[in-house]
């Protein structure tokens, strides 16, 4: 099977290698990621300057380092670099990919852009800002051991977003998407310029992946590409013939 891994933490992050070891003697794998920290990037694409590609030395596969966005590796890994993957991985993010974060998530987006191209893609995230290398691995492998299963789980144009929780496991769940605002928006005023910080708001949201990763499970919720709000949109349909055109 052909893997391209990525992520958004930059093409030597300790969580996107943790995967990618377990996996490069069984299948083809290449990494394409960029050279930098990029989150928060969301879906942006780089359009208007040059983006740089290298390739680094010192491991058992091939690993690019892109001078762009997560969006613009999956793209140039598939057009330039390594072909037509039958998986895209994005990640092990240091850091919660759950609810509101999916929105502005770079790792979320290198997924979704697999997705868009029809390819079985993950997104997976610890909740963790600073996982140790052993949270790292015990990821991984909770990944690697069931991904037969999970593979299963993912379809053209529908992702699987997969966050760990710190601490002990105490199981998986299947869990839809929180919709409540995690963050309460703040910028600090540093030397006339702003920078954001984003405050983590107390646990609101209920039967969602944000509770339940926050209570010890790993949360597995498919994403789809599809935006449209199919109940409005056969209410606007019904209302067409009364609009002034």
């Amino acid at each position: 099977m052909r893997i391209l891994f990525t992520n958004d933490d930059g093409c030597g992050s300790q969580g996107l290698h943790a995967v990618a070891d377990l996996f490069w003697r069984e299948h083809e794998i290449a990494v394409v990621a960029p050279d930098g920290q990029r989150s928060g990037y969301s879906h942006s694409l780089t359009m208007r300057d040059p983006v740089s590609v290298v390739k680094k030395d010192g491991y058992a596969y091939p690993v690019y380092a892109v001078g762009g966005t997560p969006v613009d590796c999956v793209k140039i890994a598939i057009k330039r670099l390594f072909g037509m993957p039958d998986i895209v991985v994005s990640g092990i993010n240091a850091g919660r990919n759950l609810g509101s974060d999916i929105m502005y998530s770079g790792t979320v987006a290198a997924a979704s852009e697999g997705a868009y191209y029809g390819i079985r893609s993950f997104a997976l995230s610890h909740m963790s800002d600073t996982p140790t290398d052993a949270e790292f691995k015990r990821a991984a492998k909770f990944f690697y051991e069931n991904f037969s299963v999970l593979a299963e789980m993912t379809a053209p144009n529908i992702l699987l977003n997969i966050n760990f929780p710190t601490g002990e496991y105490r199981g998986a769940r299947a869990a839809r998407m929180s919709t409540v605002m995690a963050f309460d928006d703040t910028y600090d005023d540093t030397d006339g310029r702003l920078r954001y910080r984003g405050l983590l708001r107390e646990l609101s949201s209920h039967d969602t992946d944000e509770e339940y990763c926050g209570g010890g499970y790993i949360t597995l919720t498919p994403l789809t590409l599809d935006r449209t709000a199919h109940d409005a949109l056969t209410r606007l349909k019904a209302k067409e013939r009364e609009l002034c055109v």
